[in-house]
Order: C-alpha cells, then structure tokens, then sequence
C-alpha cells in the first residue's frame, strides 16, 4: 500500500537529503536505522561529501525519534526545498545531474526525464509549490542530443519543474490571492 503525500512524514530539507545521500551510497534502510539508533553517525560521514555533517540527522533523531524511523521505512516529504535542494534531490534519488541531464532555466528545471512511477513518487515528495508538467517533443529534443545513446530513455517522460509564485494584490479593506 502506497503512503499518500498527506500521510507522510514531513521532513526538513537537511535531514531529507542526508537520507538520500546515505540511500544512494547503498545503506539499506535498516542499517541506516541501526546506525542512527547507536549514535554512529561519523559511520555515515563516507556517503557524504567531506565537508557534510551528519550531526542534523541525530540531533533530528533525538527529537522525532518516530517520525524518522518512519520516514525512512515509507517515505517521506520536504516541508521546504529550495532550487539548490531539489538538484541535489534529483542527483541522489534518480542519478540526474545537472547540464548533463536537464537545464536550469529562471524559474526552475527543464528538460528532466523521468519514468512515470519516479513522476509520482517526485510530486509526492516535494513541495506543492514545484509544478511538475509534462513538456513537448521541441523542448525534448535539445536534451536528447546531448545523452550517450547508451541511455535508454524509451520510458522516460520529460518533465519541468518550476516554482509557483503566489502574488498578494493589496485592496483596501484586505488582501486576496
């Protein structure tokens, strides 16, 4: 049974991107689990870039103890994420890299190919206020020729994800949106 957006955990940027950064180096959910229950976070440092620090993620841990162990085992969602979040996002959860893979434009990200299953579980995990759509074949194909054709990408969906934003006309007597 799917868990739905509204029924997941809901986690701040840092301490979701640690437990991506940790899936993507391998660590199963149970030893990322074991690992945060015996306080052996310099165990994680590895999965990280040098500089990282793990120390949000047990700190976080000492806090919502439940909400992390369940976020780890069914999913969880960003309360925020912010531009630079969502490519890390992207790079530790479907291996998708920036240039290489899409193009940063002025209001968020396109040319992004996905697998519609991926497309589901992306607009469960982030914010509502990313507007994931699907693009035509025009902004396709810019991309397409830049990929090895080693890549098969026969399932894949292109995507864009942009940043909705929400304009405040000021009337008097009140604001509205």
């Amino acid at each position: 049974m799917s868990v739905t957006r509204a029924q997941k955990v809901t986690l701040p940027q840092p301490v979701a991107l640690r437990l991506e950064i940790a899936r993507a180096g391998g660590l199963s959910k149970e030893a990322l689990l074991g690992a945060i229950r015996e306080k052996r976070i310099d165990a994680l440092q590895r999965f990280g870039p040098e500089q990282l620090s793990w120390d949000i993620l047990s700190e976080y841990a000492d806090e919502y103890p439940d909400d992390l162990e369940r976020a780890i085992r069914e999913g969880y969602a960003f309360k925020f994420l912010t531009i630079r979040g969502l490519i890390s996002y992207l790079g530790y959860r479907f291996g998708l890299h920036e240039k290489a893979d899409y193009r940063l434009v002025e209001e968020g990200l396109e040319g992004v190919r996905l697998e519609q299953s991926d497309i589901a579980l992306l607009k469960e995990t982030i914010p509502a206020f990313w507007l994931i759509t699907e693009t035509g074949a025009q902004a396709e194909e810019a991309i397409v020729e830049q990929r090895s054709a080693n890549h098969p990408d026969l399932n894949k969906v292109t995507i864009r994800i942009e940043r909705v934003h929400y304009h405040v006309n000021r009337f008097e007597g009140g604001d509205t949106k």
